[in-house]
């Protein structure tokens, strides 16, 4: 008897678990508000991750019974385990990245719109590229762990080093330490939703933003490993989901609901 209820209870166990499939996912830890962030409760940052993206990706995963669990890691670590089929999805991958780690991309999902920064404190005289190019003239910083062939720039000219935010990064152009960094509207935009400390340098006015010229704006994809029937199968879903979202104009709604 007592043998009996121990395999009906193996079981249920079992056909309970079936019915749920565990995606894993993961994103840069330096975050990408309003894409991806840990959500802030009581002035903390906590362990849920939020955003348009993810918001995005728990929309398609409710048709498929995805049980979702996003984690932010270092970004290089994200799209290597991604790569190693050790997390099935990687958020915000442009096609830089993908290529370099050898990640297949969904359809894009989001288009962001590139500009640069530099410091009014340590050049007063302002700083005007008419071109991209103009660029290499100027000490160009980066986070630590991105690359930059998305905006036309070669990653190995840039000077990303330890630099983990971007409270750093203003730091270094208001010490002169270089001369601007790039970025998007959006996700600066989107640095009012998590960081006060950050809300108060971008509005002080020491802070100028400028269209990056020849490159304006820049495609967000999500990442699945090559080489694998399974990847093949989940960019297919993530395809199909993407697509129905995108005659509803639901991506638009997601966003302004962060950015309202």
């Amino acid at each position: 008897m007592h043998h009996g209820r121990t395999l009906m209870l193996l079981l249920c166990l079992s056909c309970c678990s079936a019915g749920a499939t565990t995606l894993q996912a993961c994103a840069d830890q330096a975050e990408m508000p309003p894409f991806a962030y840990a959500e802030r409760t009581a002035g903390g940052k906590g362990d849920h991750i939020v955003g348009v993206s993810v918001d995005l990706l728990r929309q398609i995963g409710r048709k498929h019974g995805w049980d979702l669990n996003v984690v932010l890691l270092p970004w290089a670590r994200c799209l290597a385990m991604v790569a190693d089929h050790r997390i099935e999805l990687a958020i915000n991958i442009g096609l830089a990245d993908a290529k370099a780690s050898e990640l297949r991309v969904s359809m894009p999902y989001f288009t962001m719109h590139n500009v640069y920064f530099y410091s009014r404190r340590a050049r007063p005289q302002g700083l005007d590229l008419a071109q991209l190019s103009d660029v290499r003239k100027y000490h160009l910083c980066g986070l630590g762990g991105y690359r930059f062939e998305a905006f036309g720039i070669d990653t190995q000219m840039v000077d990303r080093g330890t630099t983990a935010g971007y409270e750093q990064l203003i730091q270094k152009l208001h010490l002169g330490r270089c001369d601007l960094f790039i970025d998007s509207r959006e996700t600066m935009a989107g640095q009012y939703l998590i960081n006060p400390k950050l809300r108060t340098l971008l509005v002080d006015g020491t802070l100028v933003s400028k269209p990056l010229p020849g490159s304006p704006t820049r495609t967000l994809y999500f990442g699945v490993a090559s080489g694998s029937g399974n990847s093949a199968a989940l960019l297919e879903q993530l395809n199909r989901g993407l697509a129905a979202l995108e005659k509803t104009k639901e991506l638009d709604k997601l966003l302004n609901r962060y950015l309202e």
